[in-house]
Formats: structure tokens, C-alpha cells, sequence
């Protein structure tokens, strides 16, 4: 069976121009069609055969069309290219007049014309849907985070952040001083359908003659690596079918199983973290650097032309490879505003857009870290999970970097950023080179398979931070897909 998720490698090969106009302008039925009608194209008889100008076919034999069925390449990137279509909608979700009634809901006396103000500066994120701007699901979210004005007009203001700050700032002092700072944590996670989604996947299968749907569940779980150890898979809802090596780039268990009721499956596990304290300006770079980890990956790290021209920018004149790395560091901490995205699914060549539109999300600034240090010839790669501290849980992405003899260090660009706006330079610095106690690492690989594979397309088909699900084989995602995390201890060693 193909791994649909495979296909995302060729997302880059573009579109075809009719569709590509489609899709810029919206029209996602008429390009969703359109692409049915490209896949369903046989090019067996080519497009200069007599027959296809009317003329009577020669006796000779015809010349075989080396791709009778189309280019492996361009079938893939419409394939992924249906399926991104199909998901923009739910993700662009609110017209103009819905946009300003949900900040209305949020934030004392704003307007039409402050929100018009605020899309003029590309501060809200939208797209065309069917002709018509439609705006991010989560718009108002990144509004009120980055937007100091908006946030102290709250209706329904939040507590403030101050313990988390004085947290990190403690976590740092400690690493500074002792090397290392330590923690045990213990997590329960879960994935399921919504109970529309199950009724809906049941009703299918009984008008198919079957009595159950077929349900495969994935969640990630703790892997092995310098900071992770001690782990322990204390109980399940069911026994699983299948649980990942512990180094796996990806690491899952999985459940399989026929149902006739809708269920939950979950895991409940406990690990010990270690963050090492590590500034990459205080050694001297070894004259012989290696060269794993510098290459492109299709679809998101890729060197285009304009990154290609950031770095040589960025790192000019520069021979020290920890200077190169700070370097590129402080660009994207400096000057990247955190966005929430849309699922990464929907987007094109993250690094590319980020450096362009100067915004971004935890995973898209370590995107752009990563490639921008592979361009320079710095190993870089992929890291994530969750970030957990006493009072919460959430997904997180971040990245590492290696410079010989000192190794592998980290890059949270995203805390970074975050520390920047508050004026927090020290913690800033923190984040190049460091991390804190607060972390569960899943995946140390961006865009690696399950084990065993997901075969339909996934939620997230680079990542995996809250878990996927495949029922008939059809990957869910949106509202139909339900994950949960709960914290359940959270203790400083």
C-alpha cells in the first residue's frame, strides 16, 4: 500500500497554470475538478499523434510515450495539492464581517477600521476562498499575543505570565551555575475521533455491508536522546499493537482495532529530563567541521534563491561557525514575529515564506534555523515534542545545530523571540545553545514515517507533537480528530 504521506516530497514541482490560477484566486472546487480531470488523463496516445488531429493513423509503428501515465513527480504534487485544498477552508475559516465580530468578542471597542488597518500592515494572515478574503482560524489569538495594545483592551484578560518568566530565569540561573538543572515528569496523552466523525465512518461502513470501521491510532511518546532517560510506559488504555524502538526518528505506539462504539486510546508515561547548559561562543571551533545534516529536504528545506541570498548576507566575512550559527540566530529572533499558522499541511516551503514575511510559529522559525545553517554548511536538524512546565502542557518544535568538538547544541528561536519582545536579553541568549527542564522529546526528524507507517494522508504529515488517526484507511484531521495531554506530575530533581 502507497504512504500517501510519501507523495509531500514532490510538493514542490508547482501546478499546472490553470489550477495554479484557481487556487491563488480560491476557486478550490472548480481546481480540486480540474486536478481529477489531470489524474484521470491517460497519455498513452500522446498529444502529437496523427489520431489527435483528426488524421487516419499510419500503418508504421508508433513511437511509445515514455510516461504513458504522466510524470510520477507532478501526479504526486496534485495529489497533495487536492488534499491541501480540500483542508484551506476549514483553516481560513472567518469572512470580514465574522473576523470583526469575533474581536469584537475579545477586545474593548474595536473596529472595522482598525481591523482593516491591521490586515493592510500583514498583520492578519488570509487567502481567497471561492473569490473572497477569509481569514486564519486563529487570527485574534496572534493579535492579542503580539499586539501589546490589544491585549490590555481584553474583555477576559488572562493572568499574567510572571511565574512562567521567573521560572525560566531560575532554570537559567541554575544551569549557568551547576552545569545542569534536572526534572521528572509524568504525562497522559489520548487520540480518538469526535463522536460526528465515528457516526459518520460507521454509517459509511454499514451502507458498505460492513458492522465495524477499522481504526489505527498513533500517539508520540518519550524517545532516547541526551536529555531523556528513565523512561517508563506506565499504563495504556489497551494494549497497543505495536511500540516504537526507542531511538525511532518518530517515535510512536500504535493501536489497531475494529470498532462498533467509538473509544479513546491513551498512554500514560514518566521520563527524566536533563538540560546541559551550553554556550556555543565560549570554545574554539575545530578546523575540520563535519557535513551530515546539511542537505536539502524536500518540500520545506530547500535553498531557494532568497534564502541562498539571506545567508551569504547574514554570515559575510564570517570563518567562525558558531558566529555564523549566532548570526542566523539572532536574525530569526530578532525579527520574526511569532504567528499562529495554519496546519503546516496547507503550506508551501515554510523556511522561504518565513524569511520573507518575517512571521512565524515555534516549528517554522526552527525550519528556517535549520536551513539557514545547512546553507552555510552547519549540521542542523529537527527536534519536538511538548513543553511542559508545572501548570500546562503544549506542542512545541525547536531545533539543534553541531559544531565539533563541543557537538550538538540546541536553538529555540521561538523562546527566543518570545524573550526578545519582553526585553529579556539574557534568556534570549539562553535559548542558543540551551533549553530548560521543560520538554518531552518525540521526534528528532522532520517528515520521517511511523512504525509502522500511517498510509493515509496524516494531520501533520512532518510531524507529530498530539497523535493521528486512520479510520479505513483515511487519515483524520480538524474537529474530527480529538487529542489530549494532561499533566499529571511535574517534579524538579
Amino acid at each position: 500500500m502507497k504512504d500517501l504521506n510519501e507523495a509531500f516530497v514532490h510538493l514542490n514541482v508547482g501546478l499546472p497554470d490553470d489550477v495554479e490560477r484557481l487556487k491563488a484566486a480560491g476557486y478550490y472546487k472548480e481546481a480540486m475538478a480540474r486536478i481529477d480531470e489531470y489524474l484521470a488523463e491517460d497519455w498513452t496516445e500522446t498529444q502529437n499523434s496523427p489520431r489527435s488531429q483528426g488524421l487516419e493513423m499510419p500503418e508504421y509503428e508508433q513511437p511509445a510515450n515514455p510516461v504513458p501515465h504522466g510524470v510520477d513527480a507532478l501526479r504526486d504534487a496534485l495529489l497533495v495539492q487536492k488534499e491541501i485544498m480540500c483542508r484551506l477552508p476549514q483553516e481560513y475559516c472567518w469572512n470580514e464581517a465574522q473576523a470583526v465580530a469575533r474581536m469584537q468578542g475579545l477586545v474593548r471597542d474595536f473596529t472595522v477600521e482598525e481591523f482593516r488597518q491591521l490586515v493592510h500592515e500583514g498583520r492578519v494572515d488570509w487567502r481567497f476562498v471561492e473569490g473572497e478574503k477569509h481569514y486564519l482560524d486563529r487570527f485574534a489569538e496572534t493579535l492579542i499575543a503580539t499586539h501589546a495594545d490589544l491585549a490590555a483592551r481584553q474583555l477576559d484578560p488572562p493572568a499574567p505570565a510572571t511565574l512562567a518568566r521567573e521560572r525560566r530565569r531560575r532554570i537559567h540561573d541554575q544551569m549557568e551555575r551547576e552545569g545542569q538543572a534536572s526534572a521528572r515528569i509524568t504525562l497522559k496523552t489520548s487520540v480518538g475521533m469526535s463522536d460526528e466523525a465515528f457516526a459518520a465512518a460507521l454509517a459509511k461502513a454499514k451502507a458498505e455491508g460492513r458492522e465495524s470501521v477499522h481504526v489505527r491510532a498513533w500517539l508520540p511518546i518519550p524517545a532516547e536522546c541526551l536529555a531523556q532517560s528513565e523512561i517508563e510506559l506506565q499504563s495504556f488504555t489497551e494494549q497497543p499493537g505495536r511500540i516504537a524502538d526507542a531511538n525511532a526518528p518518530q517515535r510512536t505506539v500504535c493501536w489497531e482495532a475494529d470498532l462498533t462504539e467509538n473509544r479513546r486510546f491513551g498512554v500514560q508515561y514518566r521520563y527524566k529530563t536533563t538540560a546541559v547548559y551550553a554556550d556555543p561562543l565560549d570554545f574554539v571551533p575545530a578546523p575540520e567541521q563535519p557535513t551530515f545534516d546539511t542537505e536539502e529536504q524536500a518540500p520545506h528545506i530547500v535553498f531557494t534563491p532568497y534564502l541562498r541570498a539571506l545567508a551569504a548576507q547574514l554570515t559575510e566575512g564570517i570563518t567562525d561557525p558558531a558566529e555564523k550559527a549566532k548570526r542566523i540566530y539572532d536574525y530569526v529572533t530578532l525579527n520574526v514575529r511569532y504567528h499562529y499558522q495554519p496546519a503546516y499541511f496547507v503550506q508551501e516551503c515554510l523556511p522561504d515564506r518565513c524569511a520573507r514575511n518575517r512571521r512565524g510559529d515555534c516549528g517554522i522559525m526552527a525550519l528556517t534555523f535549520i536551513t539557514l545553517c545547512r546553507l552555510v554548511g552547519i549540521p542542523a536538524r529537527w527536534q519536538s515534542g511538548l513543553s511542559v512546565s508545572p501548570t500546562g502542557v503544549g506542542c512545541h518544535d525547536w531545533a539543534m545545530f553541531y559544531i565539533a568538538p563541543k557537538g550538538w547544541m540546541y536553538a529555540d528561536c521561538s523562546f527566543g523571540a518570545s524573550m526578545a519582545r519582553q526585553g529579556e536579553e539574557e534568556l534570549r541568549r539562553h535559548y542558543f545553545g540551551s533549553l530548560d527542564t521543560g520538554r518531552m522529546v518525540a521526534n528528532r526528524a522532520f517528515e520521517a514515517p511511523f512504525d509502522p507507517p500511517m498510509y493515509g494522508f496524516r494531520s501533520d504529515p512532518y510531524d507529530n507533537q498530539s497523535g493521528e488517526c486512520e479510520v479505513d484507511g483515511v487519515g483524520l484531521y480538524g474537529g474530527a480528530l480529538d487529542t489530549r495531554k494532561e499533566l499529571v506530575d511535574f517534579e524538579d530533581l
